[in-house]
């Protein structure tokens, strides 16, 4: 039977001075038994959007090229999450990122081939992790209807499990980083309001 922990949800972007704990990192719980654990993107300051060639990054979560007219021409974006993890992991056998959220501009996946998620490690969001090394290969991900994608993240899960890790973070990105014709080419991941991040944007499920 799973067991609902949604009072760490609530609390995750607070803290509190009565119980010493910073609640803006810690584990964004939805779901946590021996069957596995859900948990939801970090949706704060370590997570975002940035540019190849434009010295700045931005909370929205958008992958692609050509984010606005502002932009070098062709220029192209990759997004970042992260996911604070309750300690002790359990085995990861399995691990999927996924999204029902998102939407396109342009033709993001005819024009820059397959969207593809990369472990990843960083202290401090901003424009210097574009060309951070992936740790691990590459996975493409895959698209579930209109507005749903679904990758597998298990090696990368398991890799932090293994080293005792309690922090994995992914980077999403498109193979090809433009594709050289101007037009604008993007999946957006949100709600209402396109350059607002969150908490549950993704999930991370762990079984």
């Amino acid at each position: 039977m799973r067991v609902a922990v949604v009072a760490v949800l609530i609390l995750a972007g607070c803290s509190s001075a009565d119980d010493g704990v910073d609640q803006s990192v810690a584990p964004r719980v939805i779901f946590d038994d021996t069957a596995g654990i859900e948990v939801v993107n970090e949706g704060g300051s370590l997570e975002g959007h940035t540019p190849r060639g434009f010295a700045g990054s931005g909370t929205g979560l958008f992958a692609g090229d050509d984010l606005n007219p502002s932009f070098p021409d062709d220029d192209g974006v990759q997004l970042f999450l992260t996911f604070e993890l309750p300690e002790p992991l359990p085995d990861v056998t399995t691990a999927a990122l996924t999204s029902d959220v998102m939407q396109t501009r342009g033709s993001p996946f005819a024009d820059l081939g397959a969207l593809l998620v990369d472990r990843v490690a960083y202290d401090e969001f901003g424009p210097q992790i574009f060309d951070t090394p992936a740790l691990g290969e590459p996975v493409v991900c895959e698209r579930e209807g209109d507005v749903g994608l679904r990758c597998d993240v298990a090696d990368a899960a398991a890799t932090v499990a293994a080293e005792g890790g309690s922090r994995l973070q992914l980077r999403l990105r498109f193979e090809g980083v433009a594709d050289g014709d101007g037009q604008q080419d993007l999946v957006l991941f949100f709600r209402e309001d396109a350059d607002r991040n969150e908490p549950g944007l993704f999930l991370l499920s762990v079984g």
